[in-house]
């Protein structure tokens, strides 16, 4: 059975569009709300559980959406960051690595 996989959605607008098309990412963008766009980096069970240690702000919706919600603002610009700079959404160990120092 494979490892359940839980998003944090960050939402896109047109500045973070032109970098992630500079990235060679922008397909990595789903449309949501009225034209809206996310992309979705996703953790596993450990990884959650360290978000949600670290930011106590956050919170997951077990109910509905199975996703990591709330976290501060500069978190999710980091995570986008990271992104960017790696151009992978692959990069939740690494970012929790930088942000549990």
């Amino acid at each position: 059975m494979a490892e359940e996989r839980y998003p944090i959605n960050i939402w896109v607008n047109e500045e973070r569009y032109e970098k992630l098309k500079a990235a060679g990412l922008a397909d990595l963008c789903e449309e949501m709300l009225a034209g809206m766009k996310v992309i979705r980096v996703h953790a596993d069970e450990a990884q959650k559980d360290a978000i949600l240690r670290l930011f106590p702000t956050a919170k997951f919706d077990s109910a509905t959406t199975k996703s990591i919600e709330l976290l501060p603002r500069e978190v999710k610009d980091r995570i986008f960051d990271k992104v960017v700079e790696r151009k992978s959404v692959e990069i939740l160990g690494e970012f929790l690595q930088e942000a549990s120092r």
